[in-house]
């Protein structure tokens, strides 16, 4: 999907000085034990749908909105394994925007065996992955939140301060 109404009346104000917004990070992990990835359209890379929380929304509808507008799929959030922001989860899109992001992760799982598909102009492509052979360009920060959502430990992951 693209711009939010909201983020782009902001964007109208501020043009593409950063702004720190609320996002959500789905790890989709099937009953073969798969990841779902989309491989992004801005930047060529792998990544877990993600995206921002709308006004009034909760972060588990926004998880649950950006799968099913990113990969047609519904999804059931099973718990949060992060919540992470700082320098790492800043980022600067092609088209200058600059996003500070505070973002929950979540592990989740489909409520149905209905297949991924593109749903959306943000994607190339989108389909299940191994977790042992997941593709060679997806960022460090993503294969920490698959990292952490595959952990066994039921407790939610916070970056530590910077030093």
């Amino acid at each position: 999907m693209p711009i939010s109404d909201y983020i782009r009346n902001i964007r109208a104000k501020i043009g593409s000085q950063l702004l720190l917004l609320p996002g959500v990070t789905a790890i989709v992990i099937n009953d073969c034990g798969e990841v779902l990835l989309q491989l992004r359209r801005d930047t060529g890379t792998w990544a877990p749908p993600s995206g921002g929380v709308e006004p009034g929304e909760t972060v588990a509808e926004a998880v649950k909105r950006e799968v099913l507008e990113e990969a047609g799929i519904e999804i059931e959030p099973k718990a949060i394994v992060a919540v992470l922001s700082g320098a790492d989860y800043n980022v600067t899109y092609p088209n200058g925007d600059q996003l500070a992001s505070v973002t929950t992760v979540f592990r989740c799982r489909p409520l149905d065996a209905a297949p991924p598909r593109v749903n959306d102009d943000e994607s190339q492509d989108i389909r299940y992955f191994k977790t042992d052979s997941l593709p060679e360009n997806i960022l460090p920060r993503h294969r920490r939140m698959i990292s952490l959502a595959l952990n066994s430990d039921a407790r939610a992951y916070f970056d530590p301060p910077s030093a």
